[in-house]
């Protein structure tokens, strides 16, 4: 759907999302107007945006014709999600197409999972069938 569509429907501007999340007005009106921009959003900012209009973070990602199957998975976390769903790291980096060391990184926190980017997030999660936001574990 995209941002614009889930705003107006909320029948939001951009200067009230603004207010409600903290994500600054030219920010937003990148993420609207610029797809690659979406896909580049932090997986933070996008928990923050679906929190705020009621969606889940997949229905930001821009492109029409992606998994957004977005379930939760019952645990949180990256790491703990891929243990329970069995896999090791070289297992959930060929089928997500995400290399093993970045996976390394969001789960030892060498990289904050927040600043995942969608796209990544989007991939990662349709590997694991589950929700991106189940891979934030810093409160959101």
């Amino acid at each position: 759907m995209g941002l614009r569509e889930l705003r107006e429907r909320s029948e939001l501007t951009l200067q009230q999302l603004d207010a409600l999340t903290g994500v600054d007005f030219t920010r937003l009106w990148a993420y609207e107007n610029h797809a690659g921009e979406a896909r580049n959003m932090y997986l933070g900012t996008a928990a923050k945006l679906a929190q705020a209009l009621h969606c889940n973070v997949l229905d930001l990602y821009p492109d029409e014709h992606v998994w957004r199957g977005g379930v939760s998975a019952g645990v949180v976390g990256l790491k703990n999600i891929r243990k329970a769903r069995r896999l090791t790291q070289v297992e959930l980096a060929g089928l997500s197409g995400i290399a093993r060391p970045a996976i390394s990184r969001f789960e030892t926190n060498g990289r904050p999972v927040s600043q995942m980017y969608l796209r990544t997030a989007l991939r990662l999660s349709e590997a694991l069938q589950c929700d991106p936001v189940d891979f934030l574990t810093e409160g959101y």
